[in-house]
């Protein structure tokens, strides 16, 4: 199975390279800056494990990219769209509104948001020539409409967007009768003791990796009109 990953130099990026690695995947890594682990990876796995540049929002970059991994991959099975940011923080105390940061909601969308759209609009076509295609997109339990609570707002809003646009592109692929079987999830991966995570950290990254590799792998029955779920495959509340 050879699988993309986005934001694949640190946190549940790097667990999901190198869970991957270890089931005998092939591996494509992505990232702007690929860091000592991901580099040390490459020295133990060679060939298993493909390195390539990619800013997701830079749509030049990812186009490029496309071009380099086409060049040495005919179909790619699966595309996990991690890469992510949270620039803002819980403890904020100022008013969200007339003080909003617009550079950060542009940035938190350009990544979030707008970098799976670049990637899968390049991507497609060879996710299409798998015989196994899937999609995950990392999204948030921030993704839900609540009535309490006001901080993370460019991030909750951009995941909210992500869950928008997967649920969009998974009914149009229900509806072709020769994409209707490529499987594709958001995915909440757990409050994880992360860079981006750690105001809210409950768990280490190793664990949502496992069981997102279960899902990838079809090891759990997921058949969801909305698959918005949990690293565990369970159902998350939209």
């Amino acid at each position: 199975m050879v699988t993309l990953i986005t934001g694949a130099n640190r946190g549940l990026g790097i667990e999901l390279v190198k869970d991957g690695l270890q089931r005998g995947h092939r591996i494509i890594a992505t990232y702007r800056s690929p860091g000592d682990e991901l580099l040390k990876l490459k020295e133990t796995h060679g060939d298993k494990l493909h390195m390539e540049v990619m800013d997701v929002s830079d749509y030049d970059s990812v186009k490029a990219a496309c071009g380099r991994i086409s060049a040495e991959f005919d179909a790619i099975d699966v595309v996990v769209n991690n890469a992510a940011v949270l620039l803002e923080t819980k403890y904020y105390k100022g008013d969200p509104i007339v003080e909003m940061d617009l550079d950060k909601f542009y940035e938190t969308f350009e990544i979030n948001t707008f970098g799976p759209v670049r990637v899968l609009k390049e991507f497609m076509p060879l996710i299409y020539k798998s015989k196994d295609g899937c999609i995950v997109n990392i999204t948030s339990e921030g993704a839900k409409l609540k009535k309490e609570g006001s901080h993370y707002i460019a991030y909750s809003s951009s995941k909210i967007a992500l869950n928008m646009y997967t649920q969009k592109i998974r009914n149009y692929l229900k509806a072709q009768d020769d994409k209707k079987d490529i499987r594709i999830f958001m995915i909440h991966p757990g409050r994880m003791d992360t860079i981006m995570g750690v105001e809210n950290a409950q768990i280490s990254p190793a664990v949502p990796s496992k069981g997102i590799w279960e899902i990838i792998e079809n090891k759990k029955d997921i058949s969801l009109d909305i698959p918005f779920i949990d690293y565990m495959g369970e159902q998350m509340p939209c």
